[in-house]
């Protein structure tokens, strides 16, 4: 009778904590995005250029390995599907992400040669 009794109030907590409104709690929300952030900010380790993605979710493109998309893939999932509010931000175009020395970058134009050299002869005394 005890085991019926405590499995019945398990349900019942379930079902209430479930209610009519599918939106998750803000805190949790927070969770699943610093959790994604948390993800996206390691190394991203790849052996060749399509190894590396741009990620989609959370803020701007990040350059990310297919791996770390796959994971973060259901917690963007879950994330929208609790309706969770996405903060605004403005996020420029990202260049492309390929493989370097073993990890994910972005590819950054690189600046003209001879730029930021030092005006005149350099004298060390």
């Amino acid at each position: 009778m005890r085991v019926v009794t405590l499995g019945a109030l398990a349900f019942l907590a379930l079902f209430s904590s479930l209610g009519c409104s599918s939106k998750m709690d803000p805190k949790e929300c927070d969770k699943i995005r610093g959790e994604a952030f948390d993800l996206l900010n390691k190394a991203q380790h790849c052996n060749a250029d399509a190894d590396c993605k741009q990620s989609d979710w959370p803020g701007c493109a990040k350059p990310v390995s297919g791996h770390t998309l796959d994971t973060i893939k259901p917690m963007a999932e879950n994330y929208k599907k609790g309706q969770c509010e996405e903060p605004t931000v403005k996020c420029d175009t990202p260049p492309e992400s390929y493989c370097k020395q073993g990890l994910c970058v972005h590819r950054h134009k690189g600046t003209p040669e001879g730029a930021g050299a030092p005006a005149g002869d350099i004298i060390i005394k």
